[in-house]
């Protein structure tokens, strides 16, 4: 994760996107591509994307715009207003699995990008999808040991801090895992089980730290990879979650567990 913010719960997901994007800039961002659930979409942000040449692809609702809503056909580039400027989108309708309809946004008007490729590329959300899962469910970030805002604010960042320690071993135990899996003829590919990871990771983190010696550290680092290298999950592509219904007071106040 290259940014992370915590606010108060009556900012937007729009508001904070754009924080997101000027941390982005700060950083000397360029080319990328950002990709958008359908709870952040809005005229204004297209607007602002278009302004400042940040290409997006963005999934919407069937009633977002009148000028997308009147589209039929699968792909197809419209133009709509917004405080008297003309902006240009392009217009991507599929039908999914399940039956219902999908609509994205995108500032790619390129006809050498087709509908195949956006479907592949909306895909890549997933990976966005499993690190909330991991975040809320994995790590219980919405578990606060405290109800100062100090105390919230330091379970966030640890959160985010082990969080971005288990992406980066992550990183070096799938590589070494698609070395090993080369030469067999597997039906899927596979990859670190975030679940023991996390849990081996979690574990021994504060000892790794804590200890002086760099071979000793090295040393604790390596077993713990051996281990992770040794579970592993298969990646099944187009899968998708059920969306759930938020739980509130899913935790007890000061019911964190340690480990």
């Amino acid at each position: 994760m290259i940014d992370a913010i915590i606010d108060h719960y009556k900012v937007d997901e729009e508001a904070l996107a754009y924080r997101h994007i000027r941390k982005l800039q700060e950083l000397g961002q360029k080319n990328d591509l950002i990709l958008f659930d359908r709870g952040y979409p809005s005229k204004e942000l297209i607007a602002k994307l278009t302004e400042a040449k940040i290409n997006f692809v963005m999934r919407v609702s069937p009633y977002f715009v009148k000028e997308i809503n009147r589209v039929n056909s699968q792909d197809e580039i419209v133009e709509y207003h917004y405080k008297r400027q003309a902006y240009q989108v392009r217009v991507l309708k599929f039908k999914l699995k399940s039956g219902n309809e999908e609509i994205l946004v995108s500032s790619l008007l390129d006809q050498n990008f087709n509908l195949k490729d956006f479907k592949e590329l909306y895909f890549k959300r997933w990976k966005i999808e499993t690190k909330y899962d991991e975040l809320k469910h994995k790590l219980e970030i919405e578990n606060f040991t405290g109800e100062t805002p100090i105390a919230v604010e330091q379970d966030f960042y640890a959160s985010m801090y082990l969080s971005n320690l288990v992406a980066l071993a992550k990183m070096d135990a799938d590589e070494q895992i698609q070395e090993e899996n080369q030469a067999k003829e597997l039906k899927y590919e596979y990859q670190a089980n975030t679940n023991i990871l996390i849990g081996k990771l979690k574990d021994r983190l504060v000892l790794m730290i804590l200890v002086r010696s760099g071979r000793k550290r090295t040393k604790i680092l390596n077993q713990i990879m051996c281990e992770i290298v040794q579970n592993t999950v298969p990646i099944r592509p187009d899968r998708t979650n059920p969306r759930i219904k938020k739980i509130r007071d899913r935790y007890p106040m000061n019911q964190k567990k340690s480990s």
